[in-house]
């Protein structure tokens, strides 16, 4: 332990191999350091501690819902008109598919339609005289708004 005392001062240049001398020229006694480890706290012995258990039980947890389709009634509100802006009132809306007639324009032209899921869905407006139109809605929102406005069928040509 000495030795590698006097290395790391001889190291930091704090020491010299001569014998050291107060300022009259007697010598100075070496200091000693005396360390001691810190005493270690007594424990009383113990007996060891049983292992200790748990019992799980069941957790009650709601279903996970599927947000990415999550599944939501839908809203489709909108106007007919004609080209020249004027309301087709009578003007029917129905499922393409199934030809099942939704709802009918008001005297504004203005009708609703309350689909029970945001699946997709096409829908058909149409009136006497006019060309039908497809509202094509592959991914409904909670509210839907259209203008739809109808252009006249063409005369048929007579020969």
């Amino acid at each position: 332990m000495r030795l590698s005392l006097l290395l790391t001062a001889a190291l930091l240049g704090a020491a010299s191999l001569t014998p050291a001398r107060a300022a009259d020229g007697a010598p100075v006694k070496a200091a000693r350091l005396k360390t001691t480890a810190p005493r270690k706290a007594a424990t009383p012995h113990r007996a060891p501690a049983a292992p200790a258990t748990a019992r799980l039980q069941p957790a009650a947890v709601a279903p996970a819902k599927d947000v990415l389709n999550a599944h939501f009634a839908v809203t489709v509100v909108g106007t007919i008109t004609n080209a020249d802006g004027l309301p087709l009132a009578g003007a029917t809306i129905w499922k393409t598919n199934t030809r099942e007639v939704l709802a009918v324009a008001n005297s504004q032209g203005d009708f609703t339609v309350t689909l029970p899921t945001n699946a997709p869905v096409t829908l058909t407006c149409g009136y006497q005289g006019y060309q039908e139109q497809q509202l094509d809605l592959r991914q409904p929102r909670p509210l839907n708004q259209f203008v739809v406005n109808l252009e006249r069928e063409a005369a048929p040509k007579r020969h």
